[in-house]
C-alpha cells in the first residue's frame, strides 16, 4: 500500500524563509512536471493540493511572477496516463545550489476534474494511514 503524507496546513518550506499559511492540505506526491517555458529540462513534483503545488528543477530556472505558465504533470502513480495540464503562477521562487524551487498557485485546469479526483484520493489515503486514537 502506497503510503501519502499530507503537508501541514501552516508548514515551514525548507526552501523559503518564511511559514507559509495554507488554506488547503498540500499532498505529498512525486511526479515529472514539465513546462517549457520555464525549462527544457522536466522539473520534479514535491506536493499538491487543489490550489496550489511546489515543483523544483535541477537547474537555475528564471520565472517572472506577473506570467502564467502551463504545467503539464506525470503523475508517478499513473505513468500511462496523460499529463495532467494546469495553468499555473508562480507564486514565489527561490534558488538553493543550483536548483529552482518554485511555488505555483492553480488558476485554471483543463483538467480539473482529475485534479479534484487526485485530491480526494491522496486525502483517503492519507486518512487510511492515521492511526487511531483511543
Amino acid at each position: 500500500m502506497l503510503a501519502v503524507a499530507p503537508c501541514n496546513k501552516i508548514s515551514y518550506n525548507i526552501n523559503v524563509d518564511y511559514i507559509e499559511n495554507r488554506l488547503n492540505t498540500r499532498y505529498s506526491e512525486l511526479g515529472r512536471v514539465f513546462s517549457t517555458e520555464l525549462c527544457a529540462l522536466p522539473g520534479i513534483l514535491d506536493n499538491i493540493s487543489i490550489e496550489g503545488c511546489q515543483v523544483h528543477f535541477p537547474v537555475p530556472v528564471v520565472a517572472d511572477l506577473d506570467n502564467e505558465y502551463k504545467l503539464r504533470i506525470q503523475l508517478s502513480r499513473n505513468p500511462d496516463e496523460s499529463p495532467m495540464q494546469l495553468l499555473c503562477k508562480p507564486i514565489w521562487v527561490n534558488e538553493n545550489g543550483g536548483t529552482t524551487y518554485l511555488g505555483f498557485q492553480i488558476l485554471y485546469s483543463p483538467d480539473d476534474l482529475r485534479l479534484r479526483e487526485m485530491i480526494a484520493e491522496l486525502e483517503r489515503i492519507s486518512k487510511q494511514d492515521i492511526p487511531e486514537i483511543i
